[in-house]
This record gives C-alpha cells, structure tokens and sequence, in this order.
C-alpha cells in the first residue's frame, strides 16, 4: 500500500482516530471523545472499549485514557535498535562532559525521533523529550540526518519538508538547504544557530548503521548562552564527532 493512499482497514483508522483524541485531551469521556473525532456516539463506544480489552486505553470513573501499554511497546521498540543500544553511553558521555543536553534521534517515516536524551548540569529542562520528533530541515540533528540519506531518499526528504518559518533564521529555501546539506557531507556536522526555537542552538553529527542502513543522528541542544564562541565552533563539535566515530565503530563491531 501507498503510505499516502486510503488505508485499507477503516475500522483501525477509526481506532487511530479515538487515540489522537486521547492525545489530544488527556483524558475525556464518551461525549468529549464523540465531539473530537466527529463520529456517532456507538461507534466511538465500540472503538474505546475494543481498545480498553486490548490493554491500549483505561476507563476509571466514566473517563478513558491512553495506557502505558504504548511506553511499553515503545520501550520494547528502542530496544531493538542497535543505535540506542552502542550510542547512550556515548550520549551520557556528551552531557556529563558537555554540561549540556545531548541526545540520540532516528529517521523513520520521514521523521525525526528522539530516542534517548540526557541532560548535563548546565541545562535544567530538555529541549527535546524522549519519544517526541523534531524538524528535519531547521534542526541540528534532523539536518545531520538529512545528509546521511541516499541521494534520492534526501531528495524526496526536502521535497516533502514543509519549509515553515519558526524563527528567523529559519531555512525556508529549498536550494539554500541542499545547499547546506552538500556542504556538510565533508564535514559530517551540521548546526543550527536558532532555526527551530529563539535562544536554541544545536550541533550533530549523522550515522548510518551498516547493517539496516538506518540512519541517526547523536547531538547538542541547548541554550545559546551555554553554546557560543569558541564552545560552539571548536569544543562541542570535537567532542560530537567523537562520540559519533565511537559509535560507527561500535556498530560495526557489534555481532
């Protein structure tokens, strides 16, 4: 099937239809859930309690909710890829001696995840929790990633990126991107100077796993008080494109 098509099996549409929801509200009853998803009150029942037998929602006092089951499976999931496993020292390493958010994202579906973070000293809150994606054309590693795909997949990448301006120094040319991208093939790092977020800056480096082909990126982001100056152009970037050669060599020892 084309990801793009109609999807052959309505019913399970539905069902994504009601998680979203979920997504959305947090928790809500029958009504709050029928009133988002558009559809009759039976069929929102039947698609909630369908999900409430499998272990994907909870219902407590009339109101349903998402389960854990979805970290589980999420869990179970990272676990599998072999970048996670040979890259998260490597990502503790960054942050404890970086003093700053380092962290691990994957290219799937046109998207870039966020596997695993950590978070050094100088910096309290993430910039980018586990689990959730980021911007593939105005951030570090969504770039870095961009440049390790095959000519044509990155090709087909940027084509489909929406360009939006988030700040101004938001990228928003699709030739000024490729641009960059060809640039940073020799380098193997890519940055951005507050592209995604005012006061944000990031530097990553893209790896590809022999075996699957997958590809990933290991970064910094943080505050640009805490990445400026002879930290942002020399000794961050020492120090990611160490920990990215640790693991391209890591991964390609690993059985």
């Amino acid at each position: 099937m084309n990801e793009r098509g109609d999807p052959p099996v309505k019913a399970t549409t539905t069902s994504g239809r009601v998680l979203d929801a979920l997504s959305k509200l947090g928790d809500a009853n029958l009504t709050e859930v029928e009133t988002e998803v558009g559809l009759s009150k039976s069929s929102v029942h039947n698609h909630l309690e369908t999900l409430r037998q499998l272990g994907f929602v909870v219902k407590e006092d009339q109101r349903y909710r998402r389960s854990l089951r979805f970290f589980e499976l999420g869990c179970s999931v990272r676990s599998g890829v072999p970048f996670y496993r040979v890259g998260k020292r490597e990502v503790d390493r960054l942050a404890r001696i970086s003093g700053l958010a380092a962290g691990l994202t994957v290219f799937e579906r046109g998207r870039g995840v966020c596997i695993y973070e950590r978070t050094g000293q100088n910096v309290e809150t993430p910039p980018v929790a586990e689990g959730r994606t980021v911007p593939l054309y105005c951030t570090a590693p969504g770039k870095a990633m961009l440049a390790q795909l095959p000519a044509d997949d990155r090709r087909d990448a940027v084509d489909a990126a929406s360009l939006d301006r988030h700040t101004d120094q938001t990228i928003t040319s699709a030739a000024a991107l490729r641009e960059e991208l060809d640039t940073a093939e020799t380098r193997g790092l890519l940055s951005d100077r507050e592209e995604w977020q005012t006061d944000l800056r990031g530097l990553a480096a893209g790896v590809v796993d022999p075996e699957s082909g997958r590809v990933g990126s290991i970064f910094v982001l943080s505050p640009s008080e805490s990445m400026s100056g002879k930290r942002f152009q020399q000794d961050v970037p020492g120090l990611i494109i160490s920990s990215a050669n640790q693991i391209r060599k890591a991964l390609r020892e690993s059985p």
